[in-house]
């Protein structure tokens, strides 16, 4: 009897171990997806120009505070903004740098006929920026947590004879977060709009993208929907490893408890 007590603890701590560690790495692979599109220049500066990215140097010409050499500019002949590789790149560099914590602050600025000209922003907007480089930093610290959790759950079904690998833990840990990490997805997917407002709605305690910010021109929600379909890409990628990941799993838990056995 009590040899039937032990068996049925050790299979359910290796369903939860299991259950937790599939619920756990479908989070990471979110995380991950978020965290490193959202963080790469390359992404951004493509994002970028799924926008009308040429308000860019419109905005800086149309700037109030430099009229003098917004005119001579016009008078020059340049009437209209239009965003180069270059100025893209070099837009989106010093925004990702900020938000990585490369730079201190961000001050983004454009060379127009070979004056380096800075982009005006607000405090308020300049207030908003140091709150999305927060979530970011915690975005970070999230990432590497359940990594280190995961790590430890792996090695413990992989070098412990006291846990056996539990496919329907595992899976059932992957399923639940999946659904929901798979309906917001679907939902910023399909109704961006929708999805956009309600986290302005819930999670942006100013209501920055409505009281007239001239920077808004460039981060409009077609450029933010840019971002989705490499966010997309990289969690299916990641999530088709961690269904697969049991073929690696299992046998080596099954290994370990043969071992134990002689």
């Amino acid at each position: 009897m009590q040899k039937t007590v032990r068996v049925l603890k050790k299979a359910r701590g290796a369903f939860m171990t299991c259950f937790i560690l599939g619920l756990l790495l479908v989070l990471l692979a979110a995380a991950f997806s978020l965290y490193t599109n959202v963080t790469k220049v390359e992404v951004f500066e493509a994002a970028l120009q799924e926008a009308d990215v040429n308000e860019l140097l419109g905005i800086v010409l149309g700037d109030a505070n430099l009229p003098g050499l917004s005119a001579g500019l016009t008078k020059g002949g340049l009437t209209e903004g239009i965003a180069t590789p270059e100025t893209l790149s070099a837009f989106a560099q010093d925004t990702i740098d900020y938000l990585t914590g490369e730079a201190d602050e961000w001050k983004p600025t454009v060379s127009v006929m070979g004056f380096e000209m800075p982009i005006p922003i607000s405090e308020d907007f300049m207030s908003h920026m140091e709150d999305v480089k927060g979530w970011v930093e915690i975005g970070q610290k999230v990432f590497f947590a359940l990594l280190a959790v995961c790590g430890v759950l792996l090695l413990r079904l992989i070098a412990s004879s006291r846990c056996k690998f539990s496919g329907a833990g595992y899976y059932l840990g992957v399923i639940l977060p999946l659904a929901i990490v798979g309906g917001i997805i679907g939902w910023a997917y399909f109704d961006f709009e929708g999805f956009w407002m309600f986290i302005h709605e819930h999670f942006i305690k100013e209501d920055i993208f409505s009281n007239g910010e001239v920077i808004m021109q460039i981060f409009t929600t077609d450029m933010f929907k840019a971002f989705m379909q490499p966010i997309v890409t990289t969690f299916a990628m990641l999530l088709g490893g961690i269904v697969l990941l049991p073929i690696v799993i299992a046998p080596l838990s099954k290994l370990r408890q043969s071992g134990n056995k002689y």
